[in-house]
């Protein structure tokens, strides 16, 4: 391992993605061509979480604009979070000026620089993943028992708010508050998913959770942004949605689903014709970021061919 730490950062477990791979090999459209990557070039990017220093204006931003807007019960755990992420910085600085950069001291803050936040991410993964696993065997026992219940919404939160969103943010925003988001992006990302996975957890007698089997010729694909709000419209960038519901395929065969009462997304059946495993398919492309991911050529074809005018007919 280098002394600075990892430098390729996934922001979807590739464990994961193993459900479309064969021997680690996976399909990807990106930019219109269509490859065959190892799961993991995908889904990643260079020093994706290493950590920003964050000036005492920014903290007061977050502080004022994020945190203090959270439920009250968590505002005390956000606060902590941005200490924790902050602390290698902090070191890094006292290393500097008492005259001991050059000390191993250094590299390994370089490497909590690095790594921290991915090793946060990984935790979390590792604690949804038999959650992941019961769903795609269909079995959603666990969501009897309140405490496996709140780890389970937790970490479908943080798949739902780590996801890249940097390119987005970069079309929208000006330079200035585009660079603030990049330096605040790792704990916002935390703090909206705990919030998030807070507020479905409290309201989980509201939702109705449903795991969708895909018999059809068409199998699901997955992206890099593999959660998405099916309610909202993907070119709606600026709008808030007025609903929260997930869409969340689990592999090839299998999908969950996450929606409020009488929703237009609750299907009559588990069961999936061609028609509405493509249209799933589209709507989770017309989401991504980059790369859209599925087990063969064929599929991601159509996609590429179908988009574009799946697109033109949102409102």
């Amino acid at each position: 391992m280098s002394a600075i730490g990892k430098k390729l950062h996934h922001f979807v477990p590739r464990f994961y993605l193993r459900a479309w791979a064969e021997k680690d090999l996976i399909y990807c459209l990106q930019a219109g061509t269509i490859c065959r990557p190892n799961i993991r070039n995908v889904c990643a990017e260079n020093h994706y979480y290493a950590l920003q220093h964050l000036s005492a204006e920014d903290t007061t931003f977050l502080r004022e604009a994020i945190i203090n807007q959270s439920p009250e019960a968590l505002r005390s755990s956000h606060e902590q979070l941005v200490r924790i992420l902050e602390l290698p910085h902090f070191a890094k600085q006292h290393l500097e000026v008492s005259g001991r950069a050059a000390l191993p001291a250094m590299r390994e803050v370089e490497r909590m620089i690095s790594e921290l936040n991915e090793n946060l991410h990984t935790n979390v993964e590792e604690k949804f993943r038999p959650y992941l696993s019961s769903m795609v065997a269909g079995d959603l026992s666990f969501l009897r028992d309140p405490s496996e219940a709140a780890v389970f919404y937790w970490g479908l939160a943080v798949q739902y708010a780590r996801t890249n969103h940097l390119k987005r943010v970069q079309r929208l925003f000006d330079p200035k508050r585009a660079a603030l988001y990049r330096r605040l992006a790792n704990p916002l990302a935390h703090i909206i998913a705990m919030n998030v996975g807070r507020s479905l957890f409290a309201e989980r007698d509201r939702y109705t959770v449903v795991i969708l089997d895909n018999a059809s010729a068409i199998p699901f694909v997955t992206a890099d942004q593999p959660i998405i709000n099916i309610a909202s419209n993907p070119k709606d960038d600026l709008s808030l949605p007025t609903k929260f519901e997930l869409y969340y395929p689990l592999s090839p065969t299998k999908a969950m689903l996450l929606l409020e009462p009488a929703s237009d997304y609750l299907p009559s059946n588990s069961s999936l014709s061609d028609t509405a495993a493509q249209m799933y398919n589209l709507r989770l492309a017309a989401h991504a970021q980059r790369q859209i991911l599925a087990t063969g050529p064929t599929i991601l074809e159509a996609i590429r061919d179908e988009l574009p005018a799946y697109l033109s007919c949102l409102s």
